[in-house]
């Protein structure tokens, strides 16, 4: 499973979320996760990407 993490800090659970999401990249499995920082201003080539990967994705999480 393709899964889109979007770091926004938006929640007050993300710690929960984080620990979740680093079980997942720890443990040998079939998901892969794709980490993206929307924090920061994004330049409009670097908008494309996240979007490319959210089309992508099976399942979108933002922390």
């Amino acid at each position: 499973m393709r899964i889109v993490v979007l770091e926004t800090d938006l929640f007050p659970d993300r710690r929960a979320m984080d620990e979740a999401l680093a079980s997942l990249e720890r443990t040998p499995t079939r998901h892969r996760l794709s980490r993206h920082d929307l924090r920061p201003a994004l330049s409009e080539g670097e908008w494309d990407a996240v979007l490319d990967a959210i089309l992508a994705g099976d399942v979108v999480v933002t922390v």
